[in-house]
């Protein structure tokens, strides 16, 4: 049994192998939706007992209220495709994919479709942090797998920003968030990491540290693609000064850590300012950090400051580990190549936001009648 997966991206259009009908005129048909599949509340064995999913909830600072979305929202239609190629055909192979986005917050996903080739029927559960996870299985022989996920987006515009509060010791150590406190694979709390937070924020543990933490990162390193790969360590990023999102948000994690606040990793897209325009490339990733209320806040350690309803969230966890777009295996000698990963995401008209709603709710609605 072999792995296969990874964050790699490459910029520009790469066609799917699975070639699409054509409505009339010659067009290419619309994307079809999958059947909705249920959604479980399977979860992964945690140490020492059962544990509640989604530790710490979802109650997003300058937000509102979980699952509110406000009348002047932001829509944006991404397009996230993947082609995996191996050396020899394979059989089967066993996918999972966390592409949808999260319906948190005042993000609400308006439209969602998983298709891929070989074609395959997604099955969905909800993992241990909250994200939604499609397991994907390919029984026949393949020696390409493809994945393509249309999504439209509605992000909320922020209502102001709060400072969450700082945390007690003891208090953390009761406290389901202490798992964002605490090392995890990819953010190792060494002497390192130590050194840098008594340098950068001293015995300051306020958010406002935080925030100019945020700040700092880019200006001390260098964002540059290939400087690191996607297994990279944050010693990687330290000794080569250079790296890409995925990085600083990892040594931002550590800083944070070190000074007691429980933070975690966000993985997902950075949509465009102008309506009507499209960014192309790569997704994104960035932090949250939670206050003893119980608030979460995001925090760009990529672009500085705070996120806004540009940054759109697909998956968090406590490092990039627990949020890959994309992981599997497949059984067989050959060899997967890197991924190759296109995404687009394209800020919406209101008009055209409205009608893609009415279509998701006449489509949900013929499913369930079905």
């Amino acid at each position: 049994m072999a792995g296969a997966g990874g964050g790699g991206a490459l910029a520009g259009p790469l066609p799917l192998p699975e070639r699409r009908s054509r409505g009339p005129g010659g067009r290419p048909a619309p994307l079809r939706a999958p059947r909705r599949a249920a959604l479980g509340g399977a979860r992964r064995p945690h140490p020492g007992g059962a544990r509640h999913r989604d530790p710490g909830g979802e109650l997003l600072a300058g937000r509102g209220e979980q699952g509110h979305v406000d009348s002047h929202a932001l829509t944006f239609a991404v397009s996230h495709h993947t082609i995996l190629r191996y050396s020899e055909a394979v059989s089967p192979s066993y996918n999972e994919v966390r592409m949808r986005p999260r319906d948190r917050g005042t993000q609400r996903t308006l439209t969602f479709a998983l298709i891929t080739s070989p074609p395959a029927v997604p099955r969905s559960r909800v993992d241990f942090f909250g994200n939604t996870v499609h397991r994907v299985d390919i029984g026949d022989p393949h020696d390409t797998l493809a994945m393509a996920v249309e999504t439209v987006v509605e992000s909320a515009l922020p209502r102001g920003r709060s400072s969450p509060a700082g945390w007690d010791p003891a208090t953390l150590e009761r406290d389901a968030r202490l798992e964002y406190a605490l090392a995890s694979p990819r953010v190792p709390l060494g002497p390192s990491t130590a050194a840098l937070t008594r340098e950068w924020i001293g015995d300051d543990r306020s958010f406002d540290a935080l925030v100019e933490l945020s700040m700092l990162i880019p200006r001390e390193f260098r964002y540059l693609t290939g400087a690191t790969t996607v297994d990279s360590s944050i010693e990687d990023l330290l000794g080569g000064g250079a790296g890409v999102c995925q990085d600083f948000s990892h040594l931002f994690l550590a800083v944070a850590r070190h000074a007691g606040w429980p933070a975690r990793y966000v993985s997902g897209y950075l949509g465009p300012e102008g309506e009507h325009a499209s960014t192309s490339g790569v997704s994104h990733a960035w932090v949250e950090v939670c206050g003893a209320d119980g608030t979460w806040a995001g925090l760009d350690p990529t672009h500085g400051g705070h996120v806004g309803p540009h940054h759109l969230r697909l998956a968090v966890g406590r490092d990039y580990g627990d949020v890959a777009p994309h992981r599997g295996v497949f059984y067989g000698t050959a060899h997967a190549s890197t991924p190759e990963v296109t995404v687009r995401v394209t800020r919406m008209s209101e008009r055209a936001a409205r009608t893609a709603e009415r279509g998701a709710a006449l489509y949900w609605q013929q499913q369930q009648q079905q």
